[in-house]
């Protein structure tokens, strides 16, 4: 049985280590036939590893790719090429100075490691250049170029505009000199989390082609289910047989807790020799990985992918569009920002909390949605940890609770442990709009692990929101500054709960009244449908 590859993003140590390689080989072939690229993908989708193997792959290393699509199926020439890989995760981006420096001292181990000699320190651009025409006069071939987390310098300081903008000056003029060196590079990659806009990072690099939302390339990185059953097949069959479980009921598991993803835009019409089947959702390796190593379904991405930045910006937004299932985005909303505008519900998006559901083609809207439990549960709690200021433990204290209650019926301490929330929420942030009061508690669902819909529409209106477990179902209507009863009453008037009541579970109408003076519920109503 192959190892697994924990904490390992460099493809040769993959390789040689006998570590399971979800071989993409045959999409990174597509990739090369490519002259300049831009990828986004969140964190901990394979994009660092998809870094490393394309510099062995240009670097002409063979024999690492043994047994692979791209040695066995494909007619890549192996010709070698010299390769600038820089790692933008790595540099220090603690002042716009401390950036420069860092860059410089990168392009300089690069330099050192094809012994081009000393090169002088002016501005990166201009060691990049200088080093791009030493390699090509020394190697007589062009040069490859692979920037991984181009934007890791200017996400870390969202919360610092100013920082943000001289970091991002930094990046411009450095990137801008990629421009002018075209005739002597082979390939340019580029991957990052975000897509500022060209304007604000890529001045005047227009050949740059974004390959972030093209469903060719939407497999790329992170596995499919197919991928996963093949490479993964004996240490599945091993868990499977741990657990005393089947392997379909161990799929499914693996489906509902860490699959869902999809960052790629309907294909825009039907293409030759295309297999739709390609446009699967995906999972996130890391996730997977981790659950094969620890056996248990737990949460592993989110938990170590929330950049503090992120949270700032959901505090700075004032919660009136937390992730949430049925929000809708047209392409723009999804595709590059600038960093003196910057949509949280991009931002949600292109780090992974919210993924593409489905696409309107009438509207031309995008339908958007947690992923999975995994990052529905997962997120929340960060969420609310991060807005009530309390700790981990009070939070999943606050859990239990709320599930106590949901199993027992008990509707006043549902209640009651809701509104300790808002209660712990700074007023300086709490904005009298029904969207934040649903916004809050719709994470606070979230985190609980059972059924959740939110805003689901009917043939005449819209449920606010539905509980559901094994034989409770709740319909929950939200006013603010009105009345319990007119809440309770548009559930009864419009009949939301028609649709469930083939499902033959007991059926609890709730309706909550928010206050913009109180800043939380002050008047609920329930009643069981009969």
């Amino acid at each position: 049985m192959k190892k697994l590859s924990l904490g390992l993003q460099t493809f040769s140590k993959v390789i040689n280590n006998d570590c399971v390689y979800v071989d993409k080989t045959e999409h990174i072939y597509k990739l090369i036939q490519e002259n300049c690229i831009f990828f986004a993908r969140p964190r901990r989708f394979g994009k660092s590893l998809l870094c490393s193997t394309l510099k062995e792959l240009f670097l002409g290393n063979r024999e690492l790719f043994k047994g692979l699509w791209i040695d066995t199926q494909s007619q890549y020439d192996w010709k070698k090429y010299p390769v600038i890989h820089l790692d933008l995760s790595m540099t220090s981006s603690v002042t716009p100075k401390a950036l420069e420096d860092s860059l410089m001292l990168s392009l300089n181990d690069a330099a050192e490691s094809y012994e081009l000699g000393e090169i002088l320190r002016t501005t990166p651009g201009a060691m990049l250049k200088k080093i791009v025409a030493l390699l090509k006069e020394k190697y007589k071939q062009n040069v490859v170029i692979i920037i991984d987390e181009y934007d890791n310098p200017i996400i870390n300081h969202l919360d610092d505009i100013k920082k943000a903008k001289e970091l991002q000056d930094i990046l411009k003029n450095f990137y801008i000199y990629i421009k002018g060196l075209d005739e002597n590079l082979k390939f340019v990659f580029v991957t990052g989390v975000s897509r500022f806009s060209k304007a604000s990072v890529f001045s005047g690099m227009n050949q740059f082609t974004d390959i972030s939302m093209d469903p060719r390339y939407s497999h790329l990185v992170g596995y499919t289910e197919k991928e996963i059953l093949f490479f993964f097949s004996e240490h599945l069959e091993r868990i499977a047989f741990l657990k005393k479980i089947s392997l379909d009921d161990l799929r499914k598991s693996l489906r509902v807790w860490y699959n869902g993803y999809r960052f790629w835009s309907d294909l825009p019409y039907k293409l030759p020799n295309f297999d739709e089947s390609r446009l699967a959702c995906i999972y996130s390796p890391y996730s997977i990985i981790h659950f094969i190593d620890r056996a248990e379904c737990k949460n592993y991405w989110s938990e170590s992918a929330t950049p503090q930045a992120l949270l700032d910006l959901i505090k700075i937004s004032h919660y009136t569009a937390l992730p949430i299932d049925g929000l809708t985005a047209d392409q723009n909303d999804l595709s590059t920002i600038d960093i003196f505008h910057i949509p949280l519900i991009t931002i949600l998006f292109q780090t992974g909390y919210l993924t593409i559901r489905s696409y309107n083609p009438i509207t031309q809207k995008y339908v958007l949605g947690y992923p999975n439990k995994e990052v529905a549960e997962g997120a929340s709690t960060q969420i609310l940890t991060y807005l009530t200021q309390w700790s981990l433990t009070d939070v999943n204290a606050l859990v239990d609770n709320i599930q106590e209650a949901i199993r027992a019926c008990d509707i006043n301490k549902l209640i009651e442990e809701i509104k300790r929330v808002y209660a712990k929420i700074p007023n300086t942030i709490q904005i009298n709009q029904e969207k934040y009061f649903q916004s809050i508690f719709y994470t606070i669902l979230m985190m609980i692990g059972t059924t959740i819909d939110v805003e689901i529409n009917t043939n005449i209106g819209r449920i606010d929101a539905t509980i559901e477990t094994i034989d409770l179902i709740y319909i929950i209507e939200f006013k603010l500054d009105k009345t319990a009863k007119i809440a309770i009453d548009q559930i009864k008037e419009k009949k939301y709960f028609e649709r469930y009541i083939d499902k033959s579970k007991k059926i609890i109408l709730i309706g909550i009244n928010f206050s913009s003076k109180e800043k939380n519920i002050n008047e609920y109503l329930s009643e069981v449908f009969k």
